[in-house]
């Protein structure tokens, strides 16, 4: 088999792998649960020096809607709300305190206190239900665009390069890149189907605790 041949599968198979990543962190970033990795792409003025959030805080998650974004230096605060607030406006930012136990240099025990920033995701009311869903559907069609492009445009230069192989070459090459084809649309349609369902049971969670105010309201 050609070199040639397996070069442009191979480039096939990544830019296919690279759209399926991007559609990820798209769906990442149209946050419904907490997902500390959508602040990946936010940036932290630090005394004039633009930094990603993994040189200013320590991230982790506190429940489905919740995460706590720990500085490493308290100092950073205040730059590390302003750059959430830039990059996801729709989180909801407060302060807190928590004592935590750790061990210092020498091994012994001790007590400290840690300040840190506590992001809620928004509730997916109506229309947030509505705008999730169609951003959703944009960026899936635009990905599913973007690779039958990549496939549409591999597969009549591979079957040119090819030309004068052996039909087990060819046959086996045309085997390879309909299964190429099948395991990415799966990644796909799996990302797509599990931010849809997140998305729909969020805002079933809104709709029963509307339900629950307003019996709450009777009751009084």
């Amino acid at each position: 088999m050609k070199r040639s041949v397996i070069n442009k599968f191979e480039m096939m198979e990544g830019k296919l792998s690279g759209y399926v990543a991007q559609l990820n962190f798209r769906f990442m970033n149209l946050c419904v649960k907490a997902e500390p990795m959508s602040l990946l792409s936010a940036r932290f003025n630090i005394q004039g020096e633009e930094k990603p959030i993994e040189d200013v805080a320590q991230v982790s998650k506190k429940g489905d809607y919740q995460f706590m974004a720990i500085p490493n230096f308290e100092d950073d605060m205040a730059p590390l709300a302003v750059g959430i607030a830039l990059k996801h406006p729709e989180f909801k930012q407060e302060y807190g305190e928590e004592t935590v136990n750790v061990v210092d240099e020498q091994g012994n025990p001790q007590s400290v206190k840690v300040k840190y920033l506590l992001l809620t995701m928004p509730e997916v009311d109506n229309n947030r239900y509505e705008a999730l869903k169609t951003a959703v559907d944009a960026a899936y069609n635009q990905c599913k665009t973007q690779m039958k492009a990549v496939v549409e445009r591999a597969e009549p230069e591979m079957a040119l390069l090819q030309e004068g192989e052996d039909q087990q070459d060819i046959d086996r090459v045309k085997k390879a890149v309909e299964r190429l084809k099948k395991s990415y649309n799966e990644q796909r349609d799996k990302l797509y189907d599990e931010k849809i369902k997140e998305i729909d049971e969020a805002h079933e969670n809104w709709q029963i605790n509307q339900v629950e105010k307003r019996r709450g309201k009777f009751k009084n």
